[in-house]
Protein backbone atom coordinates (compact mmCIF):
# COMPACT_ATOMS: atom_id res chain seq x y z
CA UNK A 1 0.00 0.00 0.00
CA UNK A 2 1.46 3.62 -0.94
CA UNK A 3 1.75 6.64 1.30
CA UNK A 4 -1.17 8.05 -0.38
CA UNK A 5 -3.74 5.50 0.21
CA UNK A 6 -2.08 4.73 3.94
CA UNK A 7 -2.79 8.72 4.88
CA UNK A 8 -6.06 8.20 3.23
CA UNK A 9 -7.38 5.57 5.28
CA UNK A 10 -6.10 7.06 8.69
CA UNK A 11 -7.67 10.30 7.72
CA UNK A 12 -11.03 8.06 7.07
CA UNK A 13 -10.57 6.34 10.75
CA UNK A 14 -10.04 9.67 12.30
CA UNK A 15 -12.62 11.16 10.75
CA UNK A 16 -15.29 8.76 12.15
CA UNK A 17 -18.89 10.54 13.23
CA UNK A 18 -19.50 11.07 16.82
CA UNK A 19 -22.74 8.94 15.91
CA UNK A 20 -20.75 5.75 14.16
CA UNK A 21 -18.57 6.00 17.39
CA UNK A 22 -21.06 6.53 19.99
CA UNK A 23 -20.86 3.69 22.99
CA UNK A 24 -23.85 1.97 24.30
CA UNK A 25 -23.74 1.61 28.24
CA UNK A 26 -26.82 -0.78 28.82
CA UNK A 27 -27.18 -1.37 32.36
CA UNK A 28 -25.49 -0.96 36.10
CA UNK A 29 -26.44 -3.22 39.11
CA UNK A 30 -25.39 -3.44 42.55
CA UNK A 31 -25.03 -6.77 44.16
CA UNK A 32 -22.50 -8.64 46.77
CA UNK A 33 -19.65 -11.39 46.40
CA UNK A 34 -20.67 -13.65 47.45
CA UNK A 35 -24.61 -12.98 47.36
CA UNK A 36 -26.10 -11.39 50.28
CA UNK A 37 -26.86 -12.03 52.95
CA UNK A 38 -23.41 -11.85 54.47
CA UNK A 39 -22.29 -12.57 57.73
CA UNK A 40 -20.57 -10.06 60.55
CA UNK A 41 -16.77 -10.09 60.54
CA UNK A 42 -17.09 -12.04 56.78
CA UNK A 43 -15.22 -10.14 53.97
CA UNK A 44 -17.12 -9.70 51.18
CA UNK A 45 -17.32 -7.55 47.94
CA UNK A 46 -20.06 -4.95 47.12
CA UNK A 47 -20.36 -5.10 43.38
CA UNK A 48 -21.09 -2.37 40.23
CA UNK A 49 -21.53 -4.48 37.25
CA UNK A 50 -21.44 -2.65 34.48
CA UNK A 51 -23.08 -4.24 30.36
CA UNK A 52 -21.67 -2.77 27.59
CA UNK A 53 -21.05 -4.36 24.12
CA UNK A 54 -18.15 -6.50 23.21
CA UNK A 55 -15.66 -3.88 22.31
CA UNK A 56 -16.67 -1.19 24.55
CA UNK A 57 -14.61 -0.66 27.47
CA UNK A 58 -15.57 1.16 31.06
CA UNK A 59 -12.30 3.52 31.64
CA UNK A 60 -13.76 5.71 34.48
CA UNK A 61 -16.77 5.88 36.55
CA UNK A 62 -18.39 8.69 38.67
CA UNK A 63 -21.32 7.67 40.88
CA UNK A 64 -23.36 9.80 42.83
CA UNK A 65 -24.68 6.84 45.10
CA UNK A 66 -22.34 4.23 46.93
CA UNK A 67 -18.65 4.10 48.28
CA UNK A 68 -16.84 7.35 48.37
CA UNK A 69 -13.91 6.20 47.06
CA UNK A 70 -12.31 4.21 43.91
CA UNK A 71 -13.00 0.66 43.41
CA UNK A 72 -10.75 -1.38 45.53
CA UNK A 73 -10.54 -4.52 41.62
CA UNK A 74 -11.97 -4.16 38.22
CA UNK A 75 -12.55 -7.10 36.04
CA UNK A 76 -14.28 -7.56 32.59
CA UNK A 77 -15.69 -11.00 30.97
CA UNK A 78 -17.59 -11.63 27.55
CA UNK A 79 -20.62 -13.46 28.19
CA UNK A 80 -23.81 -13.70 25.43
CA UNK A 81 -21.69 -11.43 23.19
CA UNK A 82 -22.10 -8.54 25.56
CA UNK A 83 -18.91 -7.67 27.80
CA UNK A 84 -20.05 -7.46 31.75
CA UNK A 85 -17.60 -4.89 33.61
CA UNK A 86 -17.19 -5.29 37.66
CA UNK A 87 -16.15 -2.98 39.80
CA UNK A 88 -15.15 -3.87 43.52
CA UNK A 89 -15.00 -2.70 46.82
CA UNK A 90 -14.15 -4.82 49.50
CA UNK A 91 -15.73 -4.81 52.68
CA UNK A 92 -16.86 -6.05 56.16
CA UNK A 93 -18.89 -5.37 58.94
CA UNK A 94 -18.64 -5.29 63.02
CA UNK A 95 -21.94 -5.30 63.62
CA UNK A 96 -25.21 -6.38 62.08
CA UNK A 97 -26.29 -3.75 59.67
CA UNK A 98 -28.62 -3.12 56.78
CA UNK A 99 -27.17 -1.67 54.23
CA UNK A 100 -29.58 0.85 51.49
CA UNK A 101 -27.93 2.38 48.36
CA UNK A 102 -30.74 4.49 47.01
CA UNK A 103 -31.32 5.10 43.38
CA UNK A 104 -28.69 7.06 41.30
CA UNK A 105 -27.39 8.03 38.69
CA UNK A 106 -23.94 7.03 36.85
CA UNK A 107 -21.31 8.50 34.39
CA UNK A 108 -19.12 6.76 32.77
CA UNK A 109 -15.90 6.51 30.14
CA UNK A 110 -16.73 4.28 27.33
CA UNK A 111 -13.62 3.36 25.32
CA UNK A 112 -15.28 2.16 21.67
CA UNK A 113 -12.08 0.23 20.11
CA UNK A 114 -12.23 -1.40 16.40
CA UNK A 115 -9.75 -2.71 14.16
CA UNK A 116 -9.38 -1.99 10.55
CA UNK A 117 -7.13 -4.73 9.08
CA UNK A 118 -3.65 -3.85 10.55
CA UNK A 119 -5.12 -0.23 12.17
CA UNK A 120 -6.96 0.12 15.40
CA UNK A 121 -9.07 2.70 16.23
CA UNK A 122 -9.89 3.86 19.90
CA UNK A 123 -12.75 6.78 21.08
CA UNK A 124 -13.92 7.64 24.23
CA UNK A 125 -17.87 8.43 24.88
CA UNK A 126 -19.45 9.80 28.39
CA UNK A 127 -22.56 7.56 28.65
CA UNK A 128 -25.05 8.59 31.72
CA UNK A 129 -27.26 5.41 33.11
CA UNK A 130 -29.57 4.77 36.06
CA UNK A 131 -28.44 2.84 38.52
CA UNK A 132 -31.44 1.20 40.53
CA UNK A 133 -31.90 1.08 44.24
CA UNK A 134 -29.91 -1.76 46.34
CA UNK A 135 -29.98 -3.21 50.09
CA UNK A 136 -28.68 -5.90 51.93
CA UNK A 137 -28.16 -7.11 55.41
CA UNK A 138 -25.34 -8.00 57.39
CA UNK A 139 -26.40 -10.64 60.11
CA UNK A 140 -25.07 -12.23 63.50
CA UNK A 141 -23.42 -15.39 62.56
CA UNK A 142 -25.80 -18.27 63.91
CA UNK A 143 -25.96 -19.97 67.36
CA UNK A 144 -22.61 -20.79 68.81
CA UNK A 145 -20.65 -19.37 65.91
CA UNK A 146 -21.28 -16.33 66.71
CA UNK A 147 -18.51 -14.05 66.80
CA UNK A 148 -15.93 -16.70 65.51
CA UNK A 149 -13.98 -16.23 62.07
CA UNK A 150 -15.72 -16.38 58.84
CA UNK A 151 -13.93 -17.79 56.04
CA UNK A 152 -11.02 -20.80 54.56
CA UNK A 153 -8.02 -21.54 56.82
CA UNK A 154 -5.43 -23.48 56.37
CA UNK A 155 -3.05 -24.35 59.41
CA UNK A 156 0.60 -25.60 59.30
CA UNK A 157 3.23 -26.45 61.34
CA UNK A 158 7.01 -26.96 60.51
CA UNK A 159 10.44 -27.31 62.39
CA UNK A 160 13.87 -26.17 61.28
CA UNK A 161 15.11 -29.68 61.24
CA UNK A 162 13.48 -33.29 61.14
CA UNK A 163 15.50 -34.93 63.80
CA UNK A 164 16.35 -34.70 67.33
CA UNK A 165 18.29 -36.38 70.15
CA UNK A 166 16.71 -35.67 73.34
CA UNK A 167 17.87 -32.39 74.96
CA UNK A 168 17.71 -30.67 71.68
CA UNK A 169 15.95 -27.54 70.96
CA UNK A 170 14.07 -27.08 67.74
CA UNK A 171 12.39 -23.60 66.77
CA UNK A 172 8.80 -24.77 65.53
CA UNK A 173 7.00 -22.30 62.64
CA UNK A 174 3.15 -22.27 62.66
CA UNK A 175 1.43 -20.60 60.00
CA UNK A 176 -2.60 -19.58 59.99
CA UNK A 177 -3.77 -18.69 56.12
CA UNK A 178 -6.85 -17.30 54.95
CA UNK A 179 -7.66 -18.32 51.56
CA UNK A 180 -11.24 -16.28 52.19
CA UNK A 181 -11.45 -13.80 54.89
CA UNK A 182 -8.82 -12.62 57.04
CA UNK A 183 -6.81 -14.20 60.15
CA UNK A 184 -8.16 -12.72 63.80
CA UNK A 185 -6.06 -10.14 65.38
CA UNK A 186 -6.22 -11.77 68.42
CA UNK A 187 -5.24 -15.44 68.20
CA UNK A 188 -2.56 -17.54 69.57
CA UNK A 189 -0.95 -20.45 68.46
CA UNK A 190 -0.76 -23.96 70.79
CA UNK A 191 0.21 -27.25 70.35
CA UNK A 192 -2.23 -29.81 70.81
CA UNK A 193 -2.17 -32.08 73.86
CA UNK A 194 0.67 -32.67 75.82
CA UNK A 195 3.86 -33.90 73.70
CA UNK A 196 7.20 -35.10 75.50
CA UNK A 197 8.97 -31.97 76.07
CA UNK A 198 8.89 -28.29 77.00
CA UNK A 199 7.05 -25.44 74.76
CA UNK A 200 8.48 -21.79 75.17
CA UNK A 201 5.13 -19.31 74.26
CA UNK A 202 4.55 -18.48 70.20
CA UNK A 203 5.84 -15.82 69.04
CA UNK A 204 4.44 -13.55 66.10
CA UNK A 205 7.18 -12.75 63.27
CA UNK A 206 4.74 -11.99 60.48
CA UNK A 207 1.58 -10.85 60.35
CA UNK A 208 -0.93 -9.60 57.05
CA UNK A 209 -4.48 -9.70 56.45
CA UNK A 210 -4.77 -12.86 55.53
CA UNK A 211 -1.69 -14.64 57.07
CA UNK A 212 -0.14 -14.92 60.83
CA UNK A 213 3.30 -16.69 61.25
CA UNK A 214 4.70 -17.42 64.69
CA UNK A 215 7.63 -19.26 65.96
CA UNK A 216 8.25 -20.73 69.48
CA UNK A 217 11.11 -23.07 71.02
CA UNK A 218 10.15 -26.70 71.48
CA UNK A 219 12.95 -28.85 73.94
CA UNK A 220 12.35 -32.15 73.03
CA UNK A 221 12.61 -35.08 75.99
CA UNK A 222 11.35 -37.73 74.47
CA UNK A 223 13.30 -41.44 73.65
CA UNK A 224 11.47 -41.81 70.32
CA UNK A 225 9.87 -39.94 67.80
CA UNK A 226 7.63 -37.53 68.69
CA UNK A 227 4.25 -36.27 66.57
CA UNK A 228 3.39 -32.50 67.31
CA UNK A 229 0.64 -31.16 65.89
CA UNK A 230 -0.96 -27.15 66.45
CA UNK A 231 -4.12 -27.15 68.48
CA UNK A 232 -7.31 -26.70 65.98
CA UNK A 233 -8.39 -23.30 64.73
CA UNK A 234 -12.29 -23.12 65.28
CA UNK A 235 -13.97 -21.15 62.47
CA UNK A 236 -17.10 -20.27 60.26
CA UNK A 237 -17.14 -22.05 57.29
CA UNK A 238 -18.37 -20.38 54.40
CA UNK A 239 -18.98 -23.29 52.32
CA UNK A 240 -21.05 -25.78 54.92
CA UNK A 241 -22.34 -22.74 56.39
CA UNK A 242 -21.39 -24.04 59.80
CA UNK A 243 -18.74 -23.68 62.77
CA UNK A 244 -15.83 -25.90 62.14
CA UNK A 245 -12.04 -27.14 63.56
CA UNK A 246 -9.44 -26.06 61.56
CA UNK A 247 -6.67 -29.13 61.77
CA UNK A 248 -3.49 -29.30 61.46
CA UNK A 249 -1.40 -32.04 59.98
CA UNK A 250 0.83 -33.49 62.17
CA UNK A 251 4.66 -33.08 62.32
CA UNK A 252 6.78 -35.55 62.76
CA UNK A 253 10.07 -35.50 64.19
CA UNK A 254 12.69 -38.35 63.94
CA UNK A 255 14.91 -38.51 67.13
CA UNK A 256 18.35 -39.75 66.09
CA UNK A 257 21.02 -40.74 67.81
CA UNK A 258 24.38 -38.80 65.66
CA UNK A 259 26.26 -36.53 68.09
CA UNK A 260 25.38 -32.82 67.10
CA UNK A 261 27.63 -31.05 64.79
CA UNK A 262 30.16 -28.57 65.85
CA UNK A 263 29.36 -25.48 64.70
CA UNK A 264 30.91 -21.53 65.47
CA UNK A 265 27.77 -19.68 65.48
CA UNK A 266 26.10 -18.65 69.10
CA UNK A 267 22.46 -18.09 69.07
CA UNK A 268 21.60 -15.37 71.49
CA UNK A 269 17.99 -14.96 72.36
CA UNK A 270 17.82 -11.61 74.33
CA UNK A 271 20.61 -9.71 75.91
CA UNK A 272 23.62 -11.28 77.89
CA UNK A 273 25.81 -8.87 79.64
CA UNK A 274 28.15 -8.93 82.39
CA UNK A 275 30.53 -11.82 83.70
CA UNK A 276 29.03 -15.02 85.51
CA UNK A 277 27.58 -17.69 84.20
CA UNK A 278 25.63 -18.04 80.78
CA UNK A 279 21.58 -18.51 81.27
CA UNK A 280 20.83 -20.76 78.90
CA UNK A 281 17.49 -21.12 76.73
CA UNK A 282 16.62 -24.54 78.10
CA UNK A 283 18.64 -27.43 80.14
CA UNK A 284 20.86 -28.88 76.92
CA UNK A 285 24.18 -27.74 75.93
CA UNK A 286 24.09 -25.52 72.64
CA UNK A 287 20.91 -23.95 73.77
CA UNK A 288 20.63 -20.31 73.33
CA UNK A 289 21.94 -17.89 75.44
CA UNK A 290 19.12 -15.85 77.50
CA UNK A 291 21.14 -13.94 79.99
CA UNK A 292 23.83 -14.02 82.58
CA UNK A 293 23.48 -15.36 86.48
CA UNK A 294 26.44 -13.36 88.04
CA UNK A 295 28.64 -14.00 90.81
CA UNK A 296 27.28 -12.18 93.64
CA UNK A 297 23.30 -14.34 92.60
CA UNK A 298 24.81 -17.78 92.56
CA UNK A 299 23.22 -18.87 95.66
CA UNK A 300 20.43 -19.02 93.63
CA UNK A 301 21.54 -22.24 92.36
CA UNK A 302 20.69 -23.46 96.02
CA UNK A 303 16.84 -22.67 95.69
CA UNK A 304 16.09 -23.15 92.07
CA UNK A 305 12.55 -22.23 90.55
CA UNK A 306 12.74 -26.04 88.64
CA UNK A 307 15.66 -28.77 88.60
CA UNK A 308 16.09 -31.59 86.11
CA UNK A 309 18.89 -33.73 86.44
CA UNK A 310 22.41 -31.79 86.55
CA UNK A 311 20.51 -28.54 85.29
CA UNK A 312 18.54 -25.53 87.43
CA UNK A 313 16.63 -22.57 86.53
CA UNK A 314 17.14 -20.42 87.99
CA UNK A 315 16.48 -16.21 88.01
CA UNK A 316 19.48 -14.14 86.72
CA UNK A 317 20.32 -10.96 85.41
CA UNK A 318 17.38 -8.39 85.05
CA UNK A 319 14.91 -10.73 85.91
CA UNK A 320 15.45 -13.42 83.01
CA UNK A 321 15.01 -17.10 83.98
CA UNK A 322 17.18 -19.43 82.37
CA UNK A 323 19.24 -22.93 82.96
CA UNK A 324 22.30 -23.34 84.40
CA UNK A 325 24.06 -26.66 84.32
CA UNK A 326 25.61 -27.52 88.03
CA UNK A 327 29.30 -28.35 88.60
CA UNK A 328 29.45 -31.34 89.16
CA UNK A 329 31.43 -30.75 92.55
CA UNK A 330 28.41 -28.80 93.47
CA UNK A 331 25.93 -30.81 93.43
CA UNK A 332 23.50 -31.76 95.70
CA UNK A 333 20.69 -34.17 96.25
CA UNK A 334 17.09 -32.02 94.99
Amino acid sequence: MNVARLMALSALLMGLSPLTARAALRSATWGTDPKAPVYVGQVYDLTLTLVTEKDEEITGVNLDQGPNRVPDAQSAELRDGLRHTVLRWRQSEDRPKLTAIPKGHLIANVTTVRTFGFMRSATTDQQAVTVPAFSYEATDLPGEAKGAPVGAFTLTLSADAPTFRTGDVRVLTATLEAREGRVPETFAFALEGTPKGRIYPFRVTARKERLLVAQAYFVAEAEQDLTLRLAPFRAFDLGTRALADVRCPPLTLRRTQEEPTTTSDTVTVGAASGEGLPLLFAPAEGAPTVGVLPPALRERMDHPLERRGPWVRVRGEGGRDGWVRVPETERTAP
